[in-house]
């Protein structure tokens, strides 16, 4: 599955690898490699932390990410783990697109909760964060699908489960319809009010969080998430479908 934080990972340790750079070396901060490789911070974070569980890179807090270990060429190890061929088979799954959608909602909803009573501050701070791009981001529909992920992502990251932040980034390109703004794709699905009620929507999901309450939390997502259900139901028969140009099935 070829995904962008797959293909910065695959850019980061080619970068190490091509300039020969050894153990100790400072590439940088989190800031300076999302410009370097032109990608959005939540990506290169996304792919030092992957390059972190390898012991390809170390990220010290303050200071910036270095070389732990050099990565080893990948015929070195017929063991080591390859995310991208290993959920390669996911791109080719048969499931229905309304399926995932409930697959989505049962983790999404769960998240949400665990986010009202883990996040820490400065993860609150990023979910508004994300939430205020995206609003002020309405006339840009090209932006609004990573703004849209960014924010889901967030509230996964808030959650301080390993797993569930994983679990994220690797099916998030199954789960989320893409493109999911597209109000020349999908003119009857894609509307000013439809949008707008999801920057409402948003809005509630963050007041909920920053409450603290895990039951208004789960509460406001599953909310978010079942009109936007709903309303792709709604369209999900027949061949003129909005839903054509997001899931096929063979």
């Amino acid at each position: 599955m070829d995904t962008l934080t797959g293909r910065t990972i695959r850019a980061l340790k080619a970068h190490i690898s091509d300039s020969q750079l050894e153990k100790g070396f400072k590439l940088g901060s989190l800031n300076e490699l999302s410009q370097q490789f032109g990608v959005s911070r939540t990506v290169i974070r996304e792919a030092v932390s992957a390059l972190r569980s390898d012991g390809v890179v170390e990220a010290r807090h303050g200071v910036g990410v270095f070389v732990s270990e050099p990565p080893r060429a990948e015929t070195d190890d017929p063991n080591t783990f390859d995310a991208d061929v290993a959920l390669a088979p996911l791109s080719r799954l048969k499931t229905s697109f309304m399926d995932l959608l409930e697959l989505r909602m049962a983790f999404e909803v769960h998240a949400a909760g665990l986010a009202a009573v883990r996040r820490s501050w400065a993860q609150e701070s990023n979910i508004w964060n994300a939430a205020r791009q995206f609003e002020s981001s309405l006339d840009d529909e090209t932006a609004l699908d990573h703004l849209d992920f960014v924010f889901h992502r967030s509230i996964a990251e808030a959650t301080n489960n390993g797993a569930f932040i994983e679990f994220f980034s690797l099916m998030s390109l199954q789960i989320l319809p893409q493109p999911a703004f597209s109000k020349e794709l999908n003119p009857g699905l894609i509307t000013h009010e439809y949008v707008q009620n999801t920057v409402v929507e948003h809005r509630a999901i963050c007041e909920a969080i920053s409450s603290g309450s895990s039951e208004n939390a789960r509460e406001a997502m599953r909310s978010h998430l079942n009109r936007s259900h709903l309303r792709y139901r709604g369209f999900a028969d027949g061949d003129t479908s909005p839903l054509s140009n997001i899931a096929r099935e063979d």
